[in-house]
């Protein structure tokens, strides 16, 4: 009976203890502390309110082009409408754009010249990223070889050759052209380049970039890529 009783409370015992200690752990266990500085979240805290500021600029845009249609007779519609058919054409980089901007040459470094190595094209990955960096800056404009990167573009690596949208990028050199909004943005990308890391990753690829100093009148050539219409239909009077 002694011995009954003695195994009974020793299970006691031990069930009081695991939920003692429960609740310890539970106590005792913190909620995870966002450790960043001042001026990381205050850094944050700009870019939110920078896009909240864009957002409110393209509906305030979107609002004046409908205060247009319904304030214009319907003579002035087509050219209201051909208007916002411009605009939409060169923000998808269909026309020329002519601004403020800078040329970059990627070329070959002296050493793999002068030891003979064999020129190789870019690599997709390496463009991706430098594509990234570009548009930290929003608004940016990309001419690459002469090709006018757009947000239907694409980069590919086919048969061994870099391409954008399909069409073939030269191998080292070759020149990448990049148009900002305004003076100011072109300045601060052009100081954003020489001071990231992306200058060493194409030096470890045996290739230099030549970063020429912003200029007030840079021009892009139009996409050329053409586009395809699947879904909209031109409806006709009857």
């Amino acid at each position: 009976m002694k011995r009954n009783t003695h195994w009974k409370f020793t299970l006691i015992l031990g069930i009081v203890g695991f939920v003692l200690a429960l609740q310890y752990n539970s106590m005792n266990t913190t909620s995870t502390r966002d450790t960043r500085d001042l001026w990381a979240i205050r850094k944050e805290l700009s870019n939110e309110k920078k896009i909240h500021s864009e957002l409110l600029e393209e509906i305030r845009e979107i609002d004046q082009t409908l205060a247009s249609y319904t304030a214009s007779p319907e003579a002035n519609a087509a050219e209201v409408l051909q208007n916002t058919l411009d605009k939409l054409y060169k923000q998808a980089g269909f026309m020329p754009i002519t601004g403020p901007g800078f040329v970059i040459e990627v070329a070959p470094s002296p050493e793999s010249i002068a030891f003979g190595y064999d020129i190789e094209p870019v690599s997709s990955e390496l463009l991706a990223w430098f594509i990234n960096v570009i548009n930290q800056h929003q608004g940016n404009e990309l001419e690459i070889d002469g090709k006018r990167f757009t947000t239907l573009s694409w980069i590919r690596d086919v048969n061994g050759n870099l391409t954008v949208s399909g069409e073939i990028v030269s191998t080292p050199p070759f020149n990448i052209k990049v148009v900002s909004p305004t003076m100011e943005d072109s300045e601060k990308l052009y100081n954003l380049l020489l001071t990231t890391t992306i200058q060493d990753e194409f030096y470890l690829d045996d290739l230099v970039l030549s970063i020429s100093e912003p200029t007030d009148r840079i021009t892009l050539e139009g996409w050329t890529g053409g586009f395809e219409n699947q879904f909209l239909k031109e409806q006709t009077k009857e």
